[in-house]
């Protein structure tokens, strides 16, 4: 079983305005893109019980993927936007550790060309001990240009857990695996999208137009973004 794990909580530290842009890159690029999966999967998302904007998140999720387990919780009125980007639950609530686990983690304005998963699972199918998967090869994009990036221990990572084994990919940073590495290839995997709203402030740029191939292999609302 393939778990995608994505935050997507967000409460009173958020005004709505901001919330909305970010409700609107998700529907536009994650969900869009994770419909489009070719390998089947369920779905982890962690939402904010004070989200105004909660049911519409949980619909578009539902909508979006094979089986939408949701995760909500309240981190406290007067967590920041950093704190709740730090501050996790127990992702493993739904995954069960006397079985294998491959679990891929993807933020929720970020996506995954549609063969991701799969390339992903064919990967994890040969593995029998704790492995950090990655696909390097991808996009940055922002405000209508592109730049190709290769990243060797990017955020859309997948681990691969034993039976017994109850890590998760919130567990550990993402630049400091723990446990080997294995590069599955160097196809273009990944559309990362920078905007106004996002969490991190770095590497807001990419220098070129975007090209059609990049819209054709991306196949996301490219007018919302």
């Amino acid at each position: 079983m393939n778990w995608v794990m994505t935050r997507s909580a967000y409460g009173p530290e958020w005004d709505r305005e901001a919330n909305a842009r970010r409700l609107a890159i998700t529907r536009a690029v994650t969900a869009r893109l994770m419909a489009q999966q070719t390998a089947d999967f369920s779905w982890i998302v962690l939402l904010d019980n004070r989200d105004p904007f909660l049911n519409d998140r949980m619909d578009l999720y539902a909508k979006s993927c094979p089986a939408f387990y949701p995760l909500i919780w309240s981190s406290g009125p007067e967590t920041t936007r950093k704190d709740k980007a730090d501050r996790m639950p127990n992702w493993r609530i739904f995954v069960k550790p006397r079985e294998p686990a491959l679990m891929t983690r993807l933020d929720d304005d970020d996506g995954f060309a549609p063969d991701a998963l799969e390339r992903y699972q064919r990967a994890a199918a040969k593995l029998t001990e704790r492995t950090v998967l990655i696909l390097p090869g991808g996009i940055r994009y922002f405000a209508g240009f592109e730049v190709a990036v290769r990243h060797e221990r990017n955020a859309m990572q997948s681990l691969y857990t034993p039976p017994g084994d109850t890590l998760s990919p919130y567990d550990y940073t993402h630049t400091d695996p723990p446990a080997p590495v294995w590069i599955v290839d160097s196809g273009p995997s990944w559309l990362w999208v920078r905007h106004e709203d996002s969490i991190s402030g770095e590497d807001m740029n990419a220098a070129y137009p975007l090209t059609d191939a990049t819209r054709r292999h991306f196949p996301v609302d490219w007018s919302a973004i």
